[in-house]
C-alpha cells in the first residue's frame, strides 16, 4: 500500500540511528534475538529510511517463533521469509498490532510487514517506505470495515501514527507526529479522512 492520494511512537532498539548489535532484541512474548550487525547482513538489508534504527534479526528457523500472543515472526515477514535471511521488526510495532487485535477481539491479518529494499522496489513501494525500516504494517481485521479498524488503531496509538485508509486494509506506521492519507478505492476522500482522523484523535485523548 504505497500509492497515496493526499497528504510514533519512540522507544525502538537502536540509539542515534546506530545498531546496538551487542544488545538482544526482546519482544513482548519474551522471545529474544541477537541483533545482526549491518555489516554482516550487507547492502541487501540496508535501511535508507531510518539508518538501522530497528535492528536486523535472523529468520532461519524462527518464522514460527511468537513475538506476541497472536503474532509470529512469519506474521510480520510473510513471503519475505522464504527468500531472505534477515528482517527488521519493531518491538513497538509488534506491541501495537497485538493491542489493536485485542481491542478488536477478532482475527487480524498482516498483509504486508517488513520489506527488504529490493522487494519494496519490485512492488513499486514509496522510496522512503517505513516498511523497509520495519516500522509499518498493512493489515485487515476479519468482519470489520477499514474505517472501523482505523478507529481502533487511533484509539491505541493516538497522535503517534501515520495512517492510510485503503479499500480493504489500513496502513499504520510508527511516527512522532500524526499524518493521514487515503489509497485508491478508499470510501473517504483525503480531506474527509483527514478531518475524521483529527476528530478521532482528539476523542481518544480525552
Amino acid at each position: 500500500m504505497e500509492n497515496q492520494r493526499g497528504s510514533a511512537m519512540q522507544g525502538d532498539e537502536n540509539v542515534n540511528g546506530k545498531s546496538l548489535s551487542a544488545s538482544p532484541v526482546v519482544y513482548p512474548s519474551g522471545a529474544s534475538f541477537a541483533a545482526v550487525a549491518e555489516e554482516e547482513a550487507g547492502i541487501t538489508y540496508s535501511d535508507p529510511v531510518d539508518d538501522g534504527r530497528v535492528p536486523l534479526i535472523r529468520l532461519e528457523d524462527n518464522l514460527r517463533t511468537h513475538l506476541s500472543p497472536n503474532f509470529t515472526v512469519g506474521s510480520f515477514v510473510g513471503k519475505v521469509g522464504r527468500d531472505y535471511q534477515y528482517a527488521r521488526i519493531s518491538v513497538d510495532l509488534v506491541r501495537t498490532i497485538q493491542a489493536i487485535q485485542e481491542r478488536a477481539q477478532a482475527p487480524l491479518l498482516i498483509v504486508s510487514g517488513y520489506r527488504p529494499p529490493a522487494v519494496n522496489e519490485l512492488i513499486k513501494g514509496a522510496d522512503q517506505s517505513p516498511h523497509i525500516a520495519g516500522r509499518a504494517a498493512d493489515f485487515k481485521i476479519s468482519g470489520i470495515e477499514p474505517l472501523e479498524v482505523a478507529a481502533l488503531a487511533l484509539d491505541e496509538m493516538g497522535p503517534h501514527v501515520g495512517i492510510g485508509l485503503g479499500a480493504g486494509t489500513i496502513h499504520i506506521e510508527l511516527r512522532d507526529s500524526l499524518k493521514s492519507w487515503v489509497y485508491t478505492g478508499a470510501k473517504l476522500s483525503h480531506e474527509e479522512f483527514s478531518a475524521w482522523v483529527q476528530e478521532r484523535t482528539k476523542r481518544a485523548s480525552l
